[in-house]
C-alpha cells in the first residue's frame, strides 16, 4: 500500500454510496483510473470535467494515502466556501474511518478542517514534541493568503472555477512547492459564470499549447458508467440550456473551454484548435538588387510567431493590423499578418517591452518579409508615433481618403482611426470571418482574448475586467486592411483557364455526347440538320456562359 495507490484504492477504500448512503467498496471508473498516472507523476496537474465524476472522491483518497503512510507531508485542499472545505474533509475522514485498524495511523488532531497524524511525547525538558508520521491534511475555504505556508507537499485547488482569490493563492503557493518540491493538483467544472473560470482557463489553454508546467486532464459527461448515448437529451428535457450543458456536461475538450453568451463572439470561435508556430526573428540581409531583403530566423524567445512563411509571387497577398502599446508592460503591441488567398493569419508580431517608434521598424520588417504587404496601424498616442516612423518610409501604408476642409479635394489619412462605431465595424467583421471564412485560426492568445471580449453595460465593446484585447483590436485592423486592399493577383504560372476556356476546351476535346444531349434538352437536335446545328452554337455557347 505504501507504494501502490491502486492497490491501496481497489482493496481498503470505501466511499458513500449516493443512493443509499450505506458503504461501498471504492471500485474505479475507466475515467477515474485515466487520472491516476498523472496525479502520481506530475508536479503539476489540472483537471477539467463534468460534474458528478467522483474526482472529489478520488483526490481525497489520494490525500489520504499520502498523509496516513509518508512522513511530514502538508497536504492543503482550498475550497471556494467554508461548507465544501468541510465536505472535502468528511470524504477524507469517511475513507479513513473504514480503514482496517491496523492500517490507520495514530491521530493527533481531528477537526472539521483538519487531519493529523503523529504521536505526542515529551523531552526530558518537559517540552511537547511529536513523533510518527507527523503528516496533517489541512482543508480551508478561500482566501487571498490560503495558499501561503513554507512546507506545502500537496496544494489542491478544489473547484478553481468558484474561487475568486485563484491569481492571490497560486501566486503565494507556487514559490513554497518549489521550495519543498510539491505537488498541485487543480480540479474544477468549467463553470463559466465563476469569478474563478478566467483564472482556470488561462492555465488549462497554456497547458494545451505547452506553455506551462501542468499536465493537463478532461473528462467527459460519459466517464460515468451508466449514462447513455441519451443523457444529453435528458437533460435538456429537464430545462438545461446550451449553456448549462456546456458549463456541467461537456463532450469535448473544446466545448468545456469554449465561451458562453457573455462573450462579443460567442460559438463562433468554438471549433478552432490553435496551435504551435515557430519562434523568431526577422534580420535584415540587404543586397544591392533587394535593399530590403529580410530572412526569419528561428529564436526559442523571439517575439515573432510563424504559422506559414511567405509565398512569393503574389501581389496583394498580405495585410498588416496592428495595435500599438505606450511600451510600459501593461499591454502589448500586436501585429497580425493575414493571408487574403487562404483566409487565416500566418504570423503574429507581439511584445509589451518594445517603444511605438522602434515597433513602426519592426512592423516594416514583417511587411517587406511578407512581400510588401500593406500595413494598418490604430492611430491612437502610440500608434501616432508608429505611424509617423513609417510615413516616407514605407511602400505600402494603409490610409482612407479623407475630405479636406477647404476646396473639395481629399488628403490622405494614415492609420486606423479608432471611433466607437469603427470598433463595433471592426468586431462585426471579425466576427463574420470567424462565422463563416476562416480556413483555421492558429493562434491560441487571439482566441483567449475573443473569449473575454464583451460588451460593457455601457454598450461599449472590449476586454473584460484585468483582461487585454489587443490581439483582437490588431486582428480585427488587419481585415479591415484586406478589405480596402485590391484582388489578389496570382502569379501566371499557377494561374488555370477560365470557366469559358474550360467550356470551350471540354468541346474540343470531343464531348460531342454531352453537347447533343445539351442541344436536345434545349431545342430539339432532331428537327436540325448538320448546318442547323452550327448555326445554334453560338447560342449554346453563351447559355453555358
Amino acid at each position: 500500500m505504501r507504494n501502490d495507490f491502486l492497490h491501496f484504492v481497489n482493496n481498503y477504500c470505501f466511499i458513500q454510496d449516493r443512493i443509499t448512503g450505506g458503504d461501498v467498496a471504492f471500485h474505479l471508473w475507466p475515467g477515474q483510473r485515466r487520472v491516476v498516472p498523472v496525479i502520481l507523476q506530475a508536479t503539476y496537474t489540472i483537471i477539467l470535467k463534468a460534474r458528478q465524476l467522483g474526482l472529489t472522491w478520488l483526490v481525497a483518497a489520494y490525500a489520504l494515502w499520502r498523509a496516513n503512510f509518508r512522513f511530514e507531508e502538508l497536504i492543503v485542499v482550498i475550497s471556494a466556501k467554508e461548507e465544501l472545505a468541510i465536505e472535502f474533509l468528511d470524504r477524507v475522514r469517511y475513507l479513513f474511518d473504514r480503514l482496517p485498524v491496523w492500517m490507520r495511523a495514530k491521530v493527533y488532531k481531528r477537526s472539521g478542517t483538519e487531519l493529523h497524524f503523529a504521536e505526542e511525547e515529551k523531552d526530558e525538558k518537559g517540552n511537547r514534541i511529536l513523533r510518527g508520521l507527523n503528516s496533517q491534511i489541512k482543508s480551508v475555504p478561500s482566501t487571498p493568503d490560503a495558499g501561503q505556508s513554507k512546507t506545502i507537499s500537496l496544494l489542491v485547488m478544489d473547484e478553481s472555477a468558484l474561487n475568486r482569490y485563484c491569481t492571490e493563492i497560486w501566486s503565494a503557493a507556487k514559490p513554497t512547492l518549489e521550495h519543498a518540491r510539491g505537488q498541485a493538483i487543480i480540479i474544477s467544472n468549467p463553470t463559466k459564470i465563476g469569478p474563478g473560470w478566467g483564472w482556470t482557463r488561462d492555465l488549462y489553454r497554456a497547458s494545451m499549447r505547452a506553455e506551462n508546467l501542468f499536465k493537463r486532464v478532461f473528462l467527459d459527461w460519459s466517464c460515468v458508467p451508466g449514462r447513455g448515448p441519451n443523457f444529453l437529451a435528458m437533460q435538456r428535457q429537464a430545462g438545461l440550456d446550451e449553456d448549462d450543458i456546456s458549463m456541467q456536461y461537456p463532450s469535448t475538450e473544446e466545448e468545456a473551454i469554449s465561451p458562453i453568451g457573455g462573450s462579443y463572439f460567442g460559438r463562433t470561435i468554438a471549433s478552432y484548435k490553435p496551435y504551435n508556430g515557430e519562434k523568431g526573428t526577422l534580420v535584415k540581409t540587404a543586397t544591392p538588387e533587394n535593399p530590403h531583403h529580410t530572412v526569419f530566423t528561428p529564436e526559442r524567445a523571439g517575439i515573432l510567431e510563424v504559422w506559414q512563411h511567405p509565398q512569393p509571387g503574389f501581389r496583394n497577398r498580405y495585410a498588416i493590423g496592428s495595435d500599438v502599446s505606450e511600451g510600459l508592460g501593461l499591454s502589448y503591441s500586436v501585429g497580425y499578418v493575414y493571408d487574403r488567398l487562404d483566409n487565416r493569419y500566418v504570423a503574429r508580431l507581439r511584445s509589451n517591452k518594445v517603444d511605438a517608434d522602434l515597433w513602426a521598424y519592426m512592423l516594416m520588417d514583417l511587411g517587406y518579409y511578407y512581400c510588401e504587404a500593406r500595413i494598418g496601424v490604430e492611430k491612437n498616442g502610440a500608434g501616432i508615433t508608429t505611424i509617423e516612423a513609417m510615413k516616407n518610409r514605407y511602400v505600402n501604408l494603409f490610409y482612407r481618403d479623407r475630405p479636406a476642409k477647404i476646396g473639395g479635394k481629399y488628403v490622405q489619412e494614415y492609420g486606423w482611426l479608432e471611433t466607437h462605431e469603427a470598433k463595433q465595424i471592426l468586431a462585426d467583421e471579425l466576427k463574420r470571418h470567424f462565422r463563416e471564412l476562416f480556413s483555421q485560426v492558429p493562434c491560441g492568445i487571439l482566441i483567449d482574448e475573443c473569449a473575454t471580449f464583451i460588451r460593457h453595460e455601457t454598450g461599449k465593446l472590449g476586454a473584460e475586467d484585468d483582461k487585454l484585447d489587443d490581439c483582437v483590436i490588431a486582428a480585427g485592423i488587419a481585415l479591415q486592411v484586406s478589405i480596402k486592399m485590391p484582388p489578389v493577383q496570382v502569379p501566371e504560372d499557377l494561374q488555370g483557364p477560365n470557366a469559358e476556356t474550360k467550356r470551350i476546351n471540354a468541346l474540343e476535346e470531343g464531348i460531342k455526347d454531352d453537347f447533343e444531349h445539351y442541344m436536345r434538352r434545349q431545342v430539339g437536335l432532331e428537327l436540325f440538320g448538320d448546318d442547323d446545328q452550327e448555326s445554334y452554337k453560338g447560342r449554346i455557347f453563351h447559355d453555358l456562359n
